[in-house]
């Protein structure tokens, strides 16, 4: 229901604010009088900037109005709307511009202090509602371009955009920065050289002969001290009003450049190539990567996630950037997308695979005579089945009994007689799980990752980033043969441990099966091979299998609907291997 007032009939405030919040306005701190015509029509009613405020949010509420009510479809006019976009990116411009201009007026009236903020910044934080972090981009902006009014002009006019201006400002203060470092530089050596100079005098001054002499040579240096003083603040305020010149030069090619149409990621490249052509300001930042280069590693209260974050000098970034493109194979094309990786799981996967690879390599410096490996300490019966108990690697982790169990699956693993008080009695050799020759023949007849992502088409990962797994579990007696030994990447291995798959491996006919049963749908599918390895291999002669898939009936299989099942009890049949992931079946382990 909207409110009416009647022409010539004045109004009150309480009134007013009634018609705005029917308008859509809301409280809007209007000191006006003005009538509903008046207010429908939004004549002139003042030259301040409560009243121009009103106005422009008069005609946004029109905008919104029409857009929230219209279909895109019932727009008899795409170019009508193509036109309203533009306008609204040019008044989103005008709106930062006069947001900069607002708070350094704010901070030239006092108003931080009189509302008792400590900072522009925090003040701005309440009186725009943003983040301290959005607030502090703001004042640093707005304080960016104090000495730069054409560029705010050119905001207002929506000549250039918010991040347009953003970026000359981000560019200009790194110009200022290396400059900066530059004089740092230069006062250091000056400083250098002055010291040398005072040492040779205090040399020549001993040396002298008579007093006369040594307040002759100390008169001259003082008089030579203070020559140089003046040659050097004389350099400095040319070099300083050179530096200023060419920043200003770089801020008008960028700002030249962001008129001219190029996108504020563009204007960005355009900064970076400028400041390359500075040989000592990129020497600069490279020492002070070196500097800052660090790798951190903690654990993530919340989650208990570990957490590493690297700290990356440019060259070693683009060295990492090569490993990881290298290894990070995308998901086969016929994946189902419940079965997708994310891009950064994707990255997770390869960084592990390019780790595994330099411990697989042996060209890494041993410890204690022993090559770098992960130790993980679990007890006997949690591989065997007979309890769930979880192994402790060497740096203290715990891990669940089931990642100790795909552990084992391709790994040395040494006998060890405990007391019951924990002392080793005695401790065994290390025996390899599968030998180099069972690798090798795997890799011929596999090609890689078996694990069927679409029918037919098998995960296809380089054997050097998988692990062979024990088709029959080890824990329930199943044999380290080729019969029984199939290569799967490390995603995928830990699906089949974790998330509930069942992976079947038939010599004979060179098929592998996974299936899992969820919500009352069984997921089935299969890989032949050899002929379904794409990477290489034997080819199949006229006395191999026919190489066809087998038929699989898809009914219910009461026994494999997993989301029924107690993961706590592992005690299965061999032949079924349920896991105990979260039950979206995403391919994540659990927080």
């Amino acid at each position: 229901m909207n409110t009416v007032v009647e022409r010539g009939v004045e109004v009150g405030w309480d009134e007013l604010v009634d018609v705005l919040r029917a308008q859509g306005l809301g409280d809007v701190p209007v000191s006006v009088w003005t009538t509903a015509d008046d207010l429908a029509g939004m004549p002139p009613v003042g030259d301040g900037p409560v009243p121009a405020v009103t106005r422009a949010l008069e005609g946004l509420g029109r905008i919104n109005g029409w857009l929230a009510g219209s279909d895109a479809a019932d727009l008899a006019d795409p170019a009508e709307l193509q036109t309203v976009v533009a306008g609204l990116a040019n008044l989103d411009a005008a709106l930062s511009a006069a947001r900069l201009r607002a708070m350094l007026a704010a901070r030239e009236a006092g108003l931080p202090e009189a509302e008792g903020a400590v900072s522009l910044q925090a003040w701005a934080t309440q009186a725009l509602s943003v983040s301290s972090a959005t607030a502090a981009r703001e004042v640093r902006l707005a304080e960016g371009l104090i000495d730069r009014p054409d560029v705010v002009d050119m905001l207002q006019a929506g000549s250039i955009s918010h991040d347009h201006a953003a970026g000359i400002v981000a560019a200009a203060e790194r110009q200022a920065a290396d400059q900066e470092a530059a004089a740092r530089v230069r006062m250091a050596e000056e400083e250098e050289a002055r010291e040398r100079r005072r040492r040779a005098d205090q040399q020549a001054q001993a040396d002298a002969a008579s007093m006369a002499e040594r307040m002759r040579l100390a008169r001259e240096a003082a008089e030579r001290e203070q020559q140089l003083a003046r040659e050097r603040a004389e350099e400095r305020a040319a070099k300083a009003a050179e530096e200023e010149a060419a920043r200003r030069a770089r801020q008008d090619a960028l700002v030249e450049q962001a008129v001219q149409g190029s996108s504020p990621d563009r204007v960005r490249r355009e900064a970076t190539r400028l400041r390359s052509q500075d040989a000592e300001a990129l020497e600069r930042a490279a020492a002070a990567q070196r500097s800052r280069r660090s790798v951190r590693l903690w654990t993530d209260r919340t989650t208990g996630q570990r957490v590493l974050r690297a700290d990356l000098t440019d060259d070693d970034y683009d060295l990492l950037r090569a490993g990881l493109q290298a290894c990070e194979a995308p998901d086969p094309k016929n994946t189902p997308a419940a079965e997708l990786r994310t891009p950064e799981q994707r990255r997770y996967d390869a960084f592990l695979d390019l780790v595994a690879a330099g411990l697989a390599a042996g060209e890494l410096p041993t410890s204690r005579g022993v090559k770098p490996h992960v130790t993980v300490t679990v007890p006997a019966e949690t591989l065997t089945g007979d309890a769930d108990r979880p192994g402790v690697t060497s740096f203290g982790t715990v891990i669940s009994p089931e990642t100790a169990r795909r552990l084992a699956c391709d790994a040395s693993l040494t006998r060890a007689v405990l007391s019951p008080s924990g002392m080793p009695l005695d401790i065994g050799r290390s025996t390899r799980v599968w030998t180099a020759a069972q690798h090798r023949a795997a890799e011929l007849l596999f090609g890689g990752c078996a694990f069927p992502s679409g029918e037919g088409e098998p995960c296809g990962r380089p054997m050097g980033w998988t692990d062979l797994h024990h088709v029959i579990w080890w824990r329930h007696d199943g044999p380290t043969d080729q019969d029984n030994g199939v290569p799967l990447c490390r995603f995928h291995h830990t699906a089949v441990h974790h998330d509930g798959w069942t992976l079947e491996w038939d010599l004979p006919t060179g098929t592998v099966t996974i299936h899992r049963r969820r919500r009352g749908t069984t997921v089935r599918r299969s890989a032949v091979f050899p002929r379904d390895n794409h990477n290489g291999g034997p080819t199949p002669g006229p006395d191999d299998p026919p190489g066809s898939a087998h038929e699989h009936d898809d009914h219910d299989h009461d026994d494999l609907d997993h989301d029924d099942l107690d993961h706590d009890d592992l005690d299965h049949d061999p032949g079924v291997h349920p896991g105990n992931g979260p039950a979206d079946g995403d391919g994540r382990l659990p927080i």
